[in-house]
């Protein structure tokens, strides 16, 4: 129980307050001793000489009942003391005053020294419970009085302690009922948060908190939540991952299963042998694809992932991998135009082969025989701007905010006829942003039955050049390096 959040909250409140009413009586007692303390001596030599002045105007009879009236009067402590030693006392606390005369004091007093009297043992601090006590000598017609006097105070701070014990009571008791409940207040959305936290934590990514506060624990709350939606959104994609992943390897496997079991018929001829083994090749071909691009996509989320930055021509990359590439297009009877400037750019050299190897082949994959690619290099604004622009069939605006996603296919049935796995651009996607660039697609589709109407897609890749880098970063090996 001690270790609930609750029970501390609780309990530290209350050990501050405690601690606080104890310091804040001490501060007070000191400093109403201190003032009352201070205004002792010259308020009681101004009671003597109003006694003296008194006296002298009434002129009373009796010097003992005189004395008392006094005391009545203005709530003093007196005791007056003859040449001759006789003593009168007058006030509830006289008594304690008369114990504390010796002779060397009276004798001091009649001498005309002022006599300060204390009941406090040497190196004590004065205590308001015992004020201290004025000896002056005082003439009261033609006699001399050694006069001892002090404030007769002691109910007055004995009410004032009383008030101050009452007050801190008070404050102690209100303090143990509103602390809990504040405790409690304060302590309950954390406990709400706890809770949330375990339903996250079995995979329950629902959990809403609601966020009525504007402090750190509404901010604390607002961020669960977010957390929550962002982990809904990893969810689904990753359901969706597993679901494409076992559709892009069953799919394949099935037509290896199916086709192996035809080639085992001995009624086939050489020609439907050899066509159906091409397609199980071709299968094949498509699974080895597959896991090689899952293999990148792990490695390049991954932060192991080598990255080994170095200043190459990017115009020399391009240029060899479009002639790499030469036997795909010119199958197709495709004419590749290229427009680049020589630049120089800071940038990982096999991981910007893939992102153009890519491209360059989804773009001969997708445009029909005899059409145009052309790719142009240029720099801008501190950026290398590479845009790969073909005549195919174009991508409809909806789809292109979707293209870069994994497994997503604009054309699920072309893209299967065609082989693709919707892992490409995923890659593509993830480089470029390895390397802090920007990928975009430009694309119009052909309207039906509109002839002439201008259809195809643009790719427009920019990458920082990194010019700071340039000087440090080694130079790529072969036909690629710079100079």
């Amino acid at each position: 129980m001690i270790r609930s959040l609750y029970v501390r909250v609780t309990w530290t409140f209350l050990v501050i307050v405690v601690i606080s009413m104890g310091i804040a009586y001490w501060m007070a007692d000191q400093i109403f001793t201190r003032d009352l303390s201070g205004q002792f001596p010259a308020q009681l030599d101004r009671s003597i000489v109003r006694i003296e002045q008194l006296y002298a105007a009434s002129s009373p009879k009796s010097l003992s009942i005189f004395i008392k009236q006094v005391a009545d009067m203005q709530n003093l402590a007196i005791v007056a003391v003859g040449r001759g030693g006789e003593i009168i006392e007058a006030g509830k606390t006289s008594a304690e005053i008369t114990q504390l005369l010796t002779p060397a004091i009276i004798e001091n007093v009649f001498a005309g020294q002022l006599q300060m009297l204390s009941s406090e043992e040497e190196g004590e601090t004065s205590r308001p419970s015992s004020p201290p006590a004025l000896g002056r000598k005082a003439v009261l017609g033609e006699s001399d009085w050694a006069f001892f006097v002090r404030p007769d105070r002691v109910p007055e701070i004995r009410s004032f302690q009383r008030n101050t014990y009452t007050i801190l009571i008070t404050l102690l008791v209100v303090g143990c009922i509103l602390i809990p409940i504040a405790a409690r207040y304060l302590v309950k959305p954390l406990k709400m948060m706890t809770e949330a936290t375990k339903r996250i934590a079995t995979g329950d990514f629902t959990v809403q908190l609601p966020v009525q506060r504007r402090d750190e624990l509404g901010n604390l709350a607002d961020s669960i939540n977010r957390m929550t939606v962002g982990l809904s959104q990893l969810e689904t994609m990753r359901q969706d991952f597993v679901s494409n992943v076992s559709h892009e390897i069953q799919s394949p496997l099935t037509s290896i299963g199916g086709f192996a079991e035809v080639l085992r018929s001995e009624q086939l001829t050489d020609e439907e042998r050899d066509r159906y083994v091409g397609i199980i090749k071709q299968e094949s071909s498509r699974l080895s694809r597959l896991s090689e691009n899952l293999l990148k996509l792990a490695s390049l989320d991954s932060k192991q992932h080598p990255f080994e930055p170095r200043a190459i021509r990017l115009d020399r990359q391009l240029r060899d991998v479009v002639l790499s590439c030469e036997p795909q297009w010119m199958a197709k009877r495709l004419t590749v135009e290229l427009l680049m400037e020589e630049t120089v750019i800071v940038a990982d050299e096999d991981q910007l082969s893939q992102v153009w190897n890519n491209l360059l082949a989804n773009s001969m994959k997708f445009t029909p025989d005899n059409g145009h690619i052309r790719i142009t290099l240029s720099e801008e604004n501190g950026c290398a701007i590479v845009r790969i622009a073909d005549s195919g069939s174009g991508i409809s605006p909806a789809d292109q905010e979707r293209v870069f996603e994994r497994f997503y296919k604009a054309d699920a049935a072309r893209d299967r006829m065609k082989g693709g796995s919707g892992l490409g651009l995923s890659i593509v996607k993830k480089i470029v942003d390895i390397h802090e660039g920007l990928i975009e697609i430009e694309s119009s589709v052909l309207a039906g039955g509109s002839k002439g109407t201008p259809s195809g897609t643009t790719i427009r890749v920019m990458l920082p050049l990194h010019s700071a880098l340039l000087q440090a970063a080694p130079t790529a090996s072969g036909e690629n390096d710079v100079g």
